[in-house]
């Protein structure tokens, strides 16, 4: 009667490691933080001139995308330092230099670092999409 108690643990067991793998209640999931950006304004774009953001980290686009001069451009990224560029150029950065060893908690959908330049940009991005 030792094969019925082998096969009614073997779900329970099963279920276990498919969590383990899975990483079910686990904190290492990947460790990202929202960041948004706009690009105001300006006498060498008028309003609505749409401008390409990029989001790096180091030589590495972490994200990127089209948006109007004065709309906020947003994406969660890696935790860790952000160099912002627009149009190939440098325009910014964000949280360089701040530890990404220490407690994490992954962000609220309000939970941003925005960064805006120049006039014409909104007080705060628009709601996170993926929130």
């Amino acid at each position: 009667m030792t094969a019925p108690r082998a096969a009614g643990t073997a779900l329970p067991v099963l279920l276990l490691c498919l969590a383990a793998l899975a990483g079910c209640g686990s904190s290492d999931g990947p460790r990202v933080q929202l960041v948004a950006y706009c690009q105001g304004t300006s006498s060498d774009g008028p309003d609505g001139d749409p401008v390409r953001v990029e989001f790096r980290q180091g030589s590495t686009v972490v994200a990127s995308g089209v948006v109007d001069r004065g709309a906020a451009f947003t994406a969660e990224v890696p935790l860790g330092g952000v160099q912002i560029y627009v149009d190939g150029v440098r325009r910014g950065a964000a949280n360089e230099g701040v530890p990404t060893d220490g407690p994490y908690h992954p962000p609220a959908p309000d939970e941003y670092v925005y960064v805006a330049n120049e006039e014409g940009c909104p007080a705060t991005p628009p709601p996170w999409p993926g929130g």
